[in-house]
């Protein structure tokens, strides 16, 4: 009721704009996927992955590194017998 027509017209016209590009956006990346190369991760990426990891106790396997061992075998410890 108070609002004036102009300022609701000016921010529909930014939304749209706003729309348009994202559109773009995504258009071009989808016709150019093939030049596409991941970034390596940086430092902030590392500590917040080691972080997950400390909290998880899950190990992150990567493409140029080997699977893990299984946790009993690189231990070294023999089960202990039932009682």
């Amino acid at each position: 009721m108070y609002e004036h027509p102009y300022l609701a017209h000016q921010v529909t016209e930014y939304e749209q704009e706003r729309i348009q590009q994202a559109a773009e956006r995504r258009r071009f990346i989808a016709e150019h996927a093939d030049q596409i190369v991941p970034r390596s991760a940086g430092p902030i990426r590392r500590a917040g992955q080691r972080m997950l990891r400390a909290v998880t106790g899950a190990r992150i396997v990567t493409a140029d590194a080997p699977a893990p061992a299984d946790r009993r075998s690189t231990a070294g410890c023999e089960p202990a017998a039932a009682r």
